[in-house]
């Protein structure tokens, strides 16, 4: 699948597991097309409580379509995680706190840059690569990666991109 001019390939694997590419769309940052994204799931999933409920490991990737400080990208991520998963945000504080530190060594990301968030349902963590490069601390807990599924396919989030996130077709 293509998005953008970039290329989400079928399926991949995240440590050890199989996973299919479930669907991908654009994403805003502050109302501006920035992101081509795409999610991997073991099997596909077409609402967000089956996706965010899949058992096993799980791929977010994304491309970033323009320039962006990256405090704006952090900050686009936790607002959307206050409107989109509020209870599950009361129940990350601590993780939601290290998702800021994650982008905290850099001053932007960068049109074309690549970022992958892989679930590891074994260790119960999310990990984030930029590039290929491991960015932050590995954050521990069940509960944070199907929050920040949400920054993507929450019930605030526009329909289009929540739609095309979950294999769906436009409507």
């Amino acid at each position: 699948m293509e998005v953008e001019g970039y290329k989400f390939p079928d399926a991949a694997t995240v440590h050890g597991a199989p996973l299919l590419l479930n669907g991908a769309a654009t994403s805003s940052i502050l109302s501006t097309k920035s992101t081509a994204v795409a999610f991997y799931l073991p099997k596909k999933q077409a609402t967000m409580e089956g996706a965010v409920a899949e058992k096993g490991a799980k791929r977010i990737q994304f491309y970033m379509l323009r320039d962006v400080s990256a405090r704006d990208l952090s900050n686009a991520m936790l607002d959307r995680i206050r409107q989109n998963a509020a209870e599950e945000f009361a129940t990350n504080i601590l993780q939601t706190a290290q998702l800021g530190a994650v982008f905290g060594n850099r001053s932007k990301v960068f049109k074309g840059d690549l970022m992958v968030i892989d679930y590891n349902p074994a260790a119960q963590t999310t990990e984030f690569n930029l590039n290929g490069q491991k960015i932050g601390d590995t954050i521990k807990g069940d509960t944070f990666f199907p929050m920040m599924m949400k920054v993507w396919i929450g019930p605030k989030v526009r329909g289009s991109t929540r739609d095309a996130l979950l294999g769906q077709a436009a409507r």
